[in-house]
């Protein structure tokens, strides 16, 4: 299978099946998913129907960003973000301040939008860790994924695996009207500059947002093809 080679980073980076892998992997990244995915691009009208968690390769990102602590905290920066003092990706600073534009104009005329500003507890977003329950390294150790914490989640569900603990089969089908969530408005602003939403995977993850601005343009594409063909 042919493929194409960029040289991004630290080192040539295979482009193949829509895997991003790093030359002389000898698996050229057959455990991997694609690093394009399906995301909707409009609101939750409800649960997603269960899915095997996706494989990610980290090859492109240790290349453009390093893969040691030292390595990769030279790329970051500080920034505030709604009073909040957090580490990430330089990558990330300039869309997360036009986020927090955004949602300030918003909070003016948005009660709800106000609330969950006053109500935000914990930010962060640059923590070297793996994605529990998996050997895949998360973006968090990146800088490039933030988490958004509220000082309570007025006992609803916000994590897929913490609500594993408690309906082993049946944490996927909880009804969104029993999940914790950023209102709508915050959701669609953070999509509008570029990030996922952890609210939209299957296995959902409420106060995770992740940079990943191929994904909404993708995602735009494929709505725009689909639309042509109806």
């Amino acid at each position: 299978q042919s493929d194409v080679v960029f040289t991004l980073g630290s080192r040539p980076i295979h482009f193949q099946g829509g895997r991003m892998i790093a030359e002389g992997d000898p698996g050229m990244g057959r455990e991997c998913d694609p690093i394009f995915y399906r995301y909707s691009l409009d609101p939750l009208t409800g649960p997603l129907p269960a899915s095997e968690r996706p494989t990610y390769c980290t090859d492109l990102m240790e290349s453009l960003w390093g893969s040691t602590d030292a390595e990769i905290r030279e790329h970051g920066r500080s920034l505030t973000f709604l009073d909040h003092r957090m580490f990430l990706n330089e990558m990330v600073v300039e869309p997360l301040a036009a986020v927090e534009q955004e949602i300030l104009a918003t909070s003016i005329d948005d009660d709800e939008v106000a609330i969950w500003i006053d109500q935000l507890d914990i930010t962060y977003s640059f923590i070297d860790r793996d994605i529990a329950g998996s050997q895949n390294r998360s973006n968090h150790a990146w800088g490039l994924a933030v988490d958004f914490v509220p000082g309570s989640y007025e006992g609803r569900q916000v994590y897929w695996r913490w609500s594993r603990v408690f309906d082993r089969e049946g944490w996927h089908r909880i009804p969104l009207a029993q999940r914790w969530s950023p209102p709508q408005s915050v959701i669609e602003i953070f999509e509008r500059h570029g990030f996922v939403w952890g609210g939209k995977w299957a296995h959902f993850d409420n106060i995770h947002f992740e940079y990943r601005p191929e994904i909404i343009l993708y995602n735009q594409l494929v709505s725009g093809v689909e639309g042509s063909a109806d």
